[in-house]
């Protein structure tokens, strides 16, 4: 007699270690699944969810039970180099209604340059919810802030992977969704950072030890872990950098010495007052007691755009969060 089937698996770019937002999601969706399930002969409530790659690899020499529906997260490194679970269903058409179905999840806001099956089904879990469509579903795990947006989508892809799995003879509703327009290759996220440092300075900027790693090179891994395409610039270029920025998203990295030095300090005043629309600003602090004031004044002079970093906790925390603050409100007030 063979197994009966299972409701879902989520499949994610895994690694050698687990990834905690992607765990919180999938024990969030697993539960909602749970919750909504009455399941019929041949079904039973379950799901699958491999957390490492040594996991999946352990289980791929086992005929295991078959689930329903497959929900992939679709990230950048994802689409490029599909887990084996997922790769025979990658390029499968849409519209295919044999099971399992697909109906991945947009865990950043890459869109690939070729069609991919499910790409209308996974944007779709966002016509109510702007964040996801601005950000991806790994921002909104990741901040309190959104608690109701996620507890909306997980809802609904509940929802939906329940209806499917407990009636597979019908196509789901939710595969009808029109086609989202991928013909043509949408262009990477140009993203802008500005560094604001005395005249004169070492090309390393570790402020904060033991943390060998700079940070400016700390700026650039945040940038890139949301799928955005970060280009270094020097705020003190003039006309040059100001061109650059103005119409882009980006952050300014801003040390508070330049508001201490007379030769720097005009220059850094009127960059914080006429800062571009989409910059937000991180002043790199660090824990010396005579750069309190000059701090300060930066944050006076920039206002809500700017946070503050002493530590190197505090700052890989606060780098990320203007970044996803600056391409945020990017996304929201460009005309484009």
């Amino acid at each position: 007699m063979s197994r009966p089937d299972l409701y879902f698996a989520l499949i994610h770019a895994r690694q050698s270690f687990p990834n905690e937002w992607v765990g919180r999601f999938y024990r969030r969706l697993d539960e909602e699944v749970r919750s909504r399930a009455t399941p019929l002969p041949g079904l039973r409530t379950g799901s699958i969810h491999y957390a490492t790659e040594r996991e999946a690899q352990a289980a791929s020499g086992e005929r295991g039970p078959d689930v329903r529906v497959l929900v992939p997260l679709y990230t950048r490194e994802f689409l490029h180099d599909p887990p084996t679970d997922f790769a025979p269903y990658l390029n499968r058409r849409s519209d295919v209604t044999d099971l399992p179905f697909v109906h991945p999840v947009m865990w950043d806001v890459y869109i690939p340059p070729r069609e991919v099956c499910g790409i209308a089904q996974a944007v779709s879990l966002g016509n109510a919810v702007r964040e996801y469509r601005d950000c991806g579903m790994a921002t909104i795990c990741r901040h309190n802030a959104y608690s109701s947006e996620l507890r909306q989508i997980v809802e609904l892809l509940a929802d939906r992977i329940v209806r499917a799995a407990e009636h597979p003879g019908h196509v789901p509703e939710w595969m009808l969704v029109a086609s989202h327009p991928v013909g043509t290759p949408l262009p990477e996220a140009r993203f802008f950072i500005s560094v604001a440092r005395p005249p004169g300075s070492d090309t390393e900027w570790t402020p904060f030890e033991p943390d060998r790693l700079s940070v400016i090179d700390r700026a650039v891994q945040a940038a890139r872990r949301l799928a955005l395409l970060p280009e270094v610039i020097d705020a003190f270029d003039g006309p040059a950098a100001d061109h650059e920025t103005r119409d882009s998203a980006g952050i300014l990295l801003l040390a508070p010495e330049t508001l201490a030095d007379a030769t720097t300090r005009p220059i850094v005043e009127k960059l914080l007052k006429r800062l571009p629309q989409w910059t937000t600003v991180v002043v790199v602090a660090g824990r010396d007691q005579h750069l309190r004031e000059p701090a300060a004044r930066a944050m006076q002079l920039a206002g809500s755009s700017a946070q503050v970093a002493r530590t190197a906790p505090e700052f890989a925390r606060t780098v990320e969060e203007a970044i996803q603050r600056a391409r945020r409100n990017f996304l929201r007030g460009h005309p484009s």
